[in-house]
């Protein structure tokens, strides 16, 4: 067992940076990428629902509770909640805003009924505004850019986390601890009442975004990030673990748990703790000054390009699939050639558009401007992300 040294306070100064959290960034928007990929490989996994589906799901919840985790760890007592959402905005929006508008080009380009229709704009300017997902319907979580699901999960754990932040720095050691136990069992909880209240005909559809789309039922994964950050701080002696016991037990329990484990449990609830133990036994590596792979700058360059990746993916590698393999080309020669063009897209919307609308941000920051935003190492997309 082992505790972080304490402080007189019982809390130790939070490190300025945390980039081996960044180079696993990129490790969960490859995860992401990779389900994609299988997918296009072979569509049938979609029904089957292998561990090759369940690596991407977990990469999602993964980023949601490295969020927490970030941001409660790199939280400064004398930041305001408007100077806080105001940089996660400036983080999130304009990748954001500018991928929805080449769907939404795209798509009334080719005269789409989904870009035309007053039904289809309706979803999709829920989408860029980031409320799709609230909506049980198949036309509003897939409007706009696809993978953006997720950041509207962002956004509403970025709503409320100024007021959660307070609440979970007063908790005492043996609350902060209860307080995760209870995390951990509401998301094991919500399949349960999906099961018996949400989705009692057993509708995939329904059970899908329940389970994994709607904000509110991913909070505790955030929360829980949240509360372990503070536990580390606190100077409560954790198990020790290293990062590569804690990603094997990721792994085996993706691959044990898809087998004999009911779907509805995949979504979050199988690996919310092996997550929790991976983002923690990452973080420590820098908080104790160890090596770290994670930490080494090629893979904290591509953590920082992370959110990019995500978002331009699926725009790249879907429309090459659907004009490629109509040419008689295989779902596995699609990949080849459209992942690298994915990867160069990812780079030109980080270089050209969000780095620069990050240091504009930066650069209008008052001299006496709070501190208690992740630095450019642990900037963070929000969510598959």
């Amino acid at each position: 067992m082992e505790a972080e040294p304490p402080v007189k306070d019982g809390t130790r100064p939070v490190p300025l940076r945390l980039p081996s959290l960044t180079g696993l960034r990129f490790a969960a928007a490859g995860a992401v990428i990779y389900t994609h990929c299988m997918l296009l490989i072979d569509p049938h996994l979609a029904r089957t629902l292998g561990p090759e589906v369940w690596v991407g799901g977990s990469a999602v919840s993964l980023f949601f509770i490295m969020s927490g985790y970030v941001l409660t760890r790199s939280a400064r007592p004398t930041d305001t909640a408007r100077a806080f959402w105001r940089r996660r905005a400036a983080k999130i929006l304009p990748n954001h805003i500018l991928t929805w508008c080449v769907v939404v080009a795209a798509l009334a380009c080719a005269g789409a009924a989904a870009a035309t229709s007053c039904s289809g704009m309706a979803a999709h300017l829920s989408s860029l505004f980031l409320v799709n997902t609230w909506v049980p319907s198949h036309r509003f979580v897939s409007a706009g850019n696809p993978v953006s699901w997720t950041l509207a999960a962002d956004m509403f754990f970025y709503l409320l986390f100024p007021v959660l932040r307070p609440w979970v720095e007063r908790l005492s050691r043996r609350g902060l601890l209860v307080g995760a136990g209870v995390a951990v069992a509401l998301v094991w909880a919500w399949p349960v009442v999906c099961e018996l209240v949400v989705n009692p005909g057993g509708t995939f559809f329904r059970e899908y975004w329940f389970l994994y789309m709607l904000p509110v039922t991913r909070l505790p994964e955030f929360v829980l990030g949240m509360l372990v950050a503070r536990i580390s701080m606190s100077g409560i002696r954790l198990p020790r673990i290293g990062v590569l016991p804690a990603a094997l037990g990721v792994i085996s329990t993706i691959v044990v748990n898809s087998t004999y484990l009911p779907r509805s449990f995949m979504y979050a609830a199988a690996t919310v703790v092996p997550l929790v133990v991976l983002v923690h036994a990452t973080a420590q590596l820098d908080v104790r000054g160890r090596a770290s792979l994670l930490r080494t700058p090629p893979l904290v360059y591509l953590g920082e390009m992370s959110y990019a990746m995500y978002l331009v993916h699926l725009l790249v590698m879907g429309p090459m699939f659907v004009w490629l393999t109509g040419r008689g080309w295989s779902g596995f020669e699609v990949v080849l050639v459209a992942l690298p063009l994915a990867m160069l897209g990812s780079w030109l919307l980080y270089v050209g558009v969000e780095r620069p609308c990050q240091r504009r941000i930066s650069a209008h920051r008052a001299p006496a401007a709070p501190t208690c935003r992740p630095t450019r190492a642990t900037a963070e997309r929000g969510s598959l992300r």
